[in-house]
């Protein structure tokens, strides 16, 4: 497992430059933070869905931004491979494919949720379309709930969509976990109720945005004007 190196000041740097690229190549960013807890006194486990190769710097956004938390996540070896920098952002390596780098990645997990941090994990395990479905749900955050239940569960669900603009708008609502996950008498069944709830999480949504509806979404970010908007301000100075 490829450790984590959290380096304060690379992610200064890192924030800085995240919200510019940001700026760069969406028109809006939107949050609906609709959390009945801010800061959870216990372990928190954030799961979120995985469409996009801007899902990664967004959680470290968020982090920066919204949650303000020790937060570590769960990236792939590969991806991690490519991009090393991550772990100087909390970002740990697992190996789905080798059972026992699997099971250090999440001992790894379990450990920073008893010492009361947070940890995100993406639990399709690999970018997946945003429109398919049934999306895919590891057995990880199963895991991880069985054994820790005095954990919080989060889940983070991102929306990328062209609307009106020359550029796509992102969507993200940050939701506590409804049901009651202790229910579930095997992990199975856990797993397969977390994974009904986020994809049901990603669907409300979709709809909520398809219809118009951002009465409960807060404009966070604002990327830089589009050459629609210039033209258009040109032609209101004739």
């Amino acid at each position: 497992m490829i450790q984590p190196q959290k380096s304060k000041r690379f992610q200064q740097l890192l924030a800085w430059y995240v919200t510019h690229q940001l700026k760069r190549h969406f028109y809006r960013v939107w949050i609906d933070d609709c959390r009945s807890s801010m800061h959870p006194p216990s372990g928190h486990l954030m799961l979120a869905n995985h469409s996009s190769w801007w899902d990664g710097l967004m959680v470290f956004y968020l982090n920066q931004t919204i949650i303000n938390e020790d937060s570590y996540a769960m990236m792939s070896q590969k991806g991690m491979e490519d991009y090393p920098f991550f772990k100087k952002l909390g970002a740990f390596s697992v190996n789905p494919y080798s059972p026992k780098d699997l099971v250090v990645s999440l001992k790894f997990a379990e450990r920073c949720l008893q010492e009361n941090k947070t940890v995100w994990i993406f639990p399709q395990g690999k970018e997946e379309h945003l429109e398919k479905r049934p999306i895919s749900f590891m057995s990880g955050p199963g895991y991880l709930y069985e054994r820790n239940p005095d954990i919080t569960i989060t889940m983070v669900t991102f929306y990328y969509t062209f609307r009106h603009d020359q550029r796509p708008e992102l969507f993200i609502r940050i939701s506590d976990v409804e049901e009651n996950v202790d229910d579930p008498s095997s992990r199975a069944e856990r797993t397969e109720l977390l994974r009904h709830l986020l994809e049901r999480k990603v669907d409300e949504m979709k709809e909520d945005i398809i219809q118009e509806d951002l009465s409960k979404f807060n404009l966070v970010l604002k990327g830089f004007p589009t050459v629609s908007e210039w033209l258009d301000f040109w032609r209101r100075k004739k």
